[in-house]
């Protein structure tokens, strides 16, 4: 397609979101008008953000929604999927599906994708079991719905959710025959397949559930070097749920799934800036002289597809869990206990200098396995006051393995195979918690919340690096930590159709210990939410709006820090977790979805977010000690946006057909803490949007759908990361893709 007729189509496209946006303001300045109803109301959204299926509209939580259908419609692959669609959230990639770090309302992932144990900010829950501990991207098929609540959620959610939680339910048995298959291929080679089988086995009382993918890619990434590959990948995933249901109060849920993803090599390609150390120490001489390797790829924005690297990688992850649910339903009140386990291996094996030149290469290997369990007491809704009580414990333990090694070409004249450095680290943490919460349905219109939960986490840390053999930043220390965080929240339902709320909450993440000569302790973080909001369905229901402004002010935000120093007897790398002394961030965040014509829906979206550092004067950033006071949080766009149009049409009796025109957009950010110290290109990730079309056909039997993502082929890129590379910090880049996707099912 000519660049010609891209700013052609582009210019139109803007010209129907633009009519988009007016209809959507008549739209709700007619929301007075009378409505038939007819075929035009917008289906209710149900949500269990508070552990109960409620109604979106009267819980008092900022929150975005996915149903079955918009998942299955958009091709939802993993969280970057969902998360471009939901104001005040963000990610960023370090080269392959789960190397992700997120971020809502400016509370982000700081922390590595390496560490042992996972220390997100947010919870993660499958089924009402938090999966944080083993992927921060979970497989998305055969989901029911998806709810991405922002803010702090330590009364349900609990264990490090001081920024948020992204709850997922999954389709579960029934007592009803049914089978899917499907497959969906796409640009580079990628082929798609499922498969979903529900099968009751005994009527009313036992049903089994079994859910199957594969996938394989080329990848968009080509190795130019006679060894070959490149990013290309595959993927498994299996998954088995048994619901047994003796009688009409007891409901038993056992699940297990297990997950397996190789990719040929982290996602990137060179940017021709060298990183600090790469530029000062590693290629400083003769004959780099602190300049980056073209290496017969050349760089970004040039180079948009290709690497050359003299040794293969292996990247990827396996990630397994069992759970097992145990609900019962008694006159008054409901017991739910949670029980499950989780196992994981995340491994980066190969070339990290990114150059056909045999500079140097890593075996990594971090294995995690988490046990958790949640037994949760709550009463019948309906009452004057409606309440909750529970207590949790888990045990996490995470082993590391990491070493690199010199190759024959490496610019220190070591030995081929010399191990430079290494790590060493196992760790492990303990929590126990007991929350509650109580809803005083004060008159019909007003009702008030308030719930607690006080936890207690000890963690210990057994770890040291090595340095061209010699043994430096040992520990064996451990520490306990212990927190109180309520939450506040009054609902006033203005009219039958608008609800007010106002909540105050606290969130909480704890502290720790780690191998650093810069620290060896780092303290829990800290969070206060304050937010008001307004969750409406006007117009006879044609008109979904929900509005909410906050402010966040947190203690001892956890940073990470990395940096190099050639000590005379080799390499020394020095990796840590800092406390911010303080931070804030405040915003908005609004969402409209509206019914204008029974075959015309029209959504759209706007978050604003304003996130810095309010005290950060001894901050450590790409090796020196800085002051970041006043400057923004890593991975926090100031501006988020989206928009969307759907066109559904009837073919005579038996077919439906749709069409389906995306836009959104996502502001620029500094990716991590070494990019606040610098500036331009690649540091400052700059702000992108995109268009992507989507068409359909189905019937009860069968679907048929097309689809452009990235339709105008936008170059942009949504991270900088750094290693050894001789090419420059590696950018993961854009790609347009087009795909089909046909699915047949039978009932």
């Amino acid at each position: 397609m000519s660049k010609a007729v891209n700013l052609r189509l582009q210019r139109r496209l803007k010209r129907i979101l633009a009519g988009t946006t007016a209809v959507l303001a008549a739209t709700y300045a007619g929301s007075a008008l009378s409505a038939d109803g007819d075929g035009t109301t917008l289906d209710e959204v149900t949500v269990t953000a508070q552990r109960r299926e409620q109604n979106s509209r009267d819980v008092p939580i900022s929150l975005t929604v996915f149903s079955a259908a918009a998942i299955a419609e958009q091709n939802f692959q993993g969280v970057e999927s969902y998360f471009s669609q939901t104001p005040n959230v963000s990610f960023i990639s370090t080269g392959s599906r789960d190397r992700k770090q997120l971020s809502l309302r400016g509370v982000s992932d700081q922390l590595s994708a390496d560490s042992n144990i996972k220390q997100g900010s947010f919870g993660f829950y499958i089924d009402e079991l938090n999966v944080a501990a083993g992927t921060s991207n979970p497989q998305i098929v055969d989901i029911d719905r998806i709810e991405i609540l922002r803010g702090p959620q330590g009364t349900y959610f609990g264990r490090n959710s001081v920024g948020g939680a992204v709850n997922i339910t999954t389709k579960q048995p029934t007592n009803d025959f049914y089978g899917e298959t499907g497959v969906q291929y796409s640009s580079f080679n990628t082929l798609d397949a499922h498969v979903v089988l529900n099968l009751p086995i005994v009527d009313d009382r036992l049903a089994v559930r079994l859910v199957g993918r594969y996938e394989t890619s080329d990848g968009n990434i080509k190795n130019i070097n006679p060894i070959g590959g490149g990013n290309d990948d595959k993927y498994t995933y299996g998954k088995g749920i048994i619901r047994f249901t003796p009688n009409d109060r007891l409901t038993i849920d056992l699940t297990g799934t297990a997950s397996k993803e190789n990719v040929g090599m982290r996602d990137g390609v060179p940017s021709g800036v060298l990183a600090t150390f790469s530029k000062t120490v590693l290629y400083a001489g003769a004959p780099y002289n602190g300049v980056a390797i073209p290496d017969g790829v050349g760089f970004w924005p040039q180079n948009t597809d290709e690497v050359n690297f003299n040794r293969k990688q292996d990247v990827g992850t396996r990630f397994n869990y069992v759970s097992n649910r145990i609900k019962y339903n008694a006159d008054n009140f409901t017991v739910t206990n949670i029980l499950g386990y989780i196992d994981s291996n995340e491994f980066l094996m190969g070339d990290i200098d990114g150059s056909s030149i045999d500079f140097f290469y890593e075996q990594e290997s971090i294995k995690r396995s988490s046990l958790s369990e949640e037994l949760r007491f709550q009463s019948v809704p309906g009452k004057v006051i409606d309440w909750t009580v529970g207590a949790m414990y888990a045990r996490d333990i995470g082993h590391t393995r990491q070493f690199t090694y010199t190759g024959a070409q490496n610019p220190f004249g070591l030995p081929d195979g010399f191990e430079v450095t290494s790590s060493f680290s196992d760790a492990s943490s303990k929590s126990y918690a007991v929350f509650g919460e109580g809803v005083w349905h004060v008159d019909p219109k007003l009702a008030v919340t308030l719930g607690a939960r006080y936890t207690k986490e000890k963690v210990e840390n057994d770890s040291y690096n090595t340095s061209s053999g010699a043994i430096n930043n040992y520990v064996n220390a451990g520490a306990t930590f212990s927190n109180f965080s309520p939450r506040l929240s009054v609902n006033y339902l203005a009219t039958d159709d608008i609800n007010l709320y106002a909540t105050i909450a606290r969130g909480f993440k704890a502290g720790g210990v780690q191998a650093s000569s810069v620290n060896t302790s780092y303290a829990p973080e800290t969070l206060w939410n304050y937010e008001i909001g307004m969750k409406s369905e006007l117009w006879n229901k044609r008109l979904q709006l929900n509005t909410s402004v906050f402010y966040m002010d947190w203690k001892n935000m956890q940073t990470e820090y990395a940096f190099a120093v050639n000590t005379g007897n080799g390499v020394e790398f020095q990796t840590g977790i800092g406390n911010a002394a303080s931070a804030h961030s405040y915003g908005l965040e609004t969402e409209a979805t509206a019914r204008v014509l029974p075959s015309l829906t029209l959504s759209a979206g706007a978050g604003y977010n304003k996130a810095s550092f309010s005290d950060y004067k001894n901050a450590v950033a790409d090796g020196v000690i800085t002051d970041l006071s006043g400057k923004r949080l890593p991975n926090a766009p100031k501006w988020t946006l989206h928009a969307d149009s759907e066109y559904t049409h009837k073919f005579g009796d038996q077919f439906n057909g749709f069409a389906r025109l995306e836009w959104f957009y996502k502001g620029g950010i500094v990716p991590d803490l070494t990019s606040e110290v610098h500036s331009g290109f690649p540091w400052d990730v700059p702000s992108y949007n995109v268009w992507n079309l989507r068409a359909g056909i189905d019937k009860d039997t069968w679907s048929v759908t097309a689809y452009a993502e990235n339709l105008f082929d936008k170059k942009y890129y949504t991270n900088a990361y750094e290693k050894a590379f001789a090419g420059g910090m590696f950018l993961e880049p854009s790609y347009r893709s087009f795909g089909v996707k046909v699915t047949v099912r039978t009932r």
